[in-house]
């Protein structure tokens, strides 16, 4: 239980999680690359920024193979969540639990409560009643990202990178916490969220098409395709989709400088990250970086 709930809190990132609420964005970022190289504004060498999709098919993913030349090249991994800190992923758990005692039945009706429920049982195996004190965004999340769901056991490229890096002993940091990510689904009230997984559970056949229409475009390897997607996903809520994306985008520049100045660094963040005005490619070479795409 404790990984799958990994997978969705890592799936915030990439914009899965979108797929509660989420017009069409221009593109900013080449399609067909999933890899970008760092370099200029005094850096000795360069460091790679390559986007992830946490969790998907393996058959889905980039080949890990392609990336170890790029790996080798750095001398530190940087990740949203550093993984092997084991105090900061011990946090988890306390994170998700709605507060104050209260449970899922607290939010909906019983008879709400009973179509979530069978959509439980149906995509994760077992009862509501066995997750009712996780926070309904949460829910949400495992439900779309479920190996039911999505047709397989997912494999989450984060930890695979890292099994990666530690045994080159690379550092691994991470650009975010655990409490800063769960403050973004926190951003939206429990109601709010109890109501976007009922009405997920009224029809979970459209937010799972909308999920595997997300795994498409990664496939393609077309990042701007996969922000257009999400972003048309979030018409509902800006304000969340800013706080999703944008405002996290814009926090992590600083660090990725400082990074990026320290040492060479690898950095695998959520693919729905990089395209869009306020991606992080366009916000990097806004800063008077060469940001230029890798084809793998």
């Amino acid at each position: 239980m404790k990984r799958i709930i990994f997978v969705g809190l890592s799936l915030i990132a990439v914009g899965a999680a979108s797929v509660l609420t989420f017009g069409q964005a221009r593109p900013s970022v080449e399609p067909g690359s999933l890899l970008y190289q760092v370099s200029g504004k005094g850096l000795s060498k360069p460091s790679y920024i390559f986007g992830t999709f946490h969790a998907v098919c393996s058959t889905d993913m980039v080949p890990l193979e392609s990336l170890d030349a790029y790996l080798t090249q750095t001398d530190q991994l940087m990740m949203e969540i550093d993984m092997d800190d084991a105090v900061e992923m011990g946090s988890m758990m306390g994170a998700i639990i709605i507060p104050d005692g209260k449970t899922l039945k607290d939010l909906l009706t019983a008879e709400q409560f009973a179509k979530v429920d069978a959509m439980i049982k149906d995509l994760l195996g077992y009862s509501a009643e066995n997750v009712k004190m996780v926070k309904p965004s949460m829910l949400t999340v495992l439900a779309v990202a479920s190996p039911k769901a999505i047709g397989c056991t997912p494999t989450i490229y984060d930890q695979e990178l890292m099994k990666k890096a530690t045994s080159r002993k690379m550092p691994i940091a991470g650009l975010e916490t655990v409490a800063s990510q769960i403050k973004v689904l926190d951003s939206r009230p429990l109601a709010q969220q109890a109501k976007d997984l009922y009405e997920m559970a009224t029809d979970p056949q459209k937010s799972i098409a909308d999920m595997k229409k997300l795994m498409a475009a990664y496939k393609e390897r077309d990042p701007e395709k996969l922000y257009s997607l999400t972003d048309a996903l979030m018409t509902k809520d800006r304000e969340f989709q800013a706080k999703l994306l944008d405002e996290r985008n814009t926090a992590w520049i600083p660090k990725l400088e400082t990074a990026f100045k320290e040492k060479p660094t690898f950095v695998a963040v959520g693919a729905g990250h990089l395209g869009g005005t306020n991606g992080i490619v366009k916000l990097l070479r806004a800063k008077g970086y060469q940001v230029k795409p890798v084809k793998i």
